[in-house]
């Protein structure tokens, strides 16, 4: 299979990533969302897609974008859907077996650099995992004294302590609108330069369970405070302050706000840091 893709990405013009997976439909006609037209961007995204360990299994979900390489003269020469993180399937119904590519951060990265959307997506599970956010009983966190330690262990601001601990982790993301505001004042009068009161905000949100409270808990909370702030606020305090747990707050406000690739370049090197390519001795190419 190797020598069949060397061959087919050496006849290879332009690249383009294509929305949709294996269900995607016919390849013709669906919505580009990047290209690669340059030699050396070609040639980045043969070494990303292709240099890794084979499964000798497939996905079983349909994958969620396409790549779809060309010839000089226009024609499809072959096609590859992504599976998750780092995991790229050359046509699948004819190999059926999964790459998982060396470089799994790299090669998400270079997807978002040349327009590809949501691509910080698929650090949410190995953030996860490195970080011990999977969440436990109770789901939520609670009100009250037991919640102090929560409260300490995610870093939130001591200035909001006294609010925090009247409600639930399950209430901080129910609040009206003129409550959230009330703590907005808070925060803003001891922290009003906004670059550190992004980098609390995304250090915070990056430390909540997974899922119900980061995605409905206190994650619906801090990423109402995260929505005064412009996005250059917010990226060069992802930029700046290269911790696990702002990396993850990161990828947690990509998944509700969009991600245009602003947020990922900023957060790059940390996740860059943090998830490095796999020893050449584990790589079969």
């Amino acid at each position: 299979m190797i020598e069949w893709l060397d061959a087919v990405w050496s006849r290879t013009h332009l690249v383009q990533i294509v929305e949709g997976g294996e269900d995607g439909g016919p390849l013709p006609g669906r919505v580009v969302l990047a290209e690669l037209l340059s030699a050396p961007s070609i040639d980045a995204g043969r070494m990303l897609t292709t240099t890794g360990c084979f499964t000798d299994d497939i996905c079983r979900c349909n994958g969620e974008l396409t790549i779809v390489l060309f010839d000089a003269a226009g024609q499809v020469l072959t096609s590859a859907s992504l599976h998750g993180h780092g995991s790229v399937s050359w046509q699948r119904s004819r190999f059926r077996n999964d790459l998982v590519v060396a470089d799994p951060t790299a090669l998400h990265l270079f997807l978002a650099e040349h327009g590809a959307p949501h691509q910080l997506a698929s650090f949410l599970a190995p953030l996860a995992d490195l970080l011990n956010l999977h969440e436990g009983q109770p789901q939520f966190r609670p009100a009250g004294k037991t919640a102090k330690q929560y409260l300490a262990e995610r870093g939130v601001p001591e200035v909001l302590h006294a609010v925090m601990v009247t409600i639930t982790g399950q209430q901080a993301g129910e609040l009206s609108e003129d409550q959230v505001d009330d703590i907005r004042r808070l925060l803003a009068a001891t922290t009003p330069a906004p670059i550190d009161r992004a980098v609390l905000l995304l250090s915070w949100l990056g430390r909540l369970t997974i899922p119900a409270e980061a995605l409905w808990g206190e994650g619906v909370l801090v990423r109402q405070l995260l929505a005064d702030l412009s996005l250059p606020y917010i990226t060069t305090a992802a930029s700046d302050t290269r911790t696990a747990h702002v990396a993850m707050g990161a990828v947690n406000l990509a998944l509700h706000a969009g991600d245009d690739g602003t947020l990922a370049m900023a957060v790059g090197p940390t996740l860059r840091q943090l998830f490095p390519a796999a020893p050449a001795d584990d790589v079969v190419r």
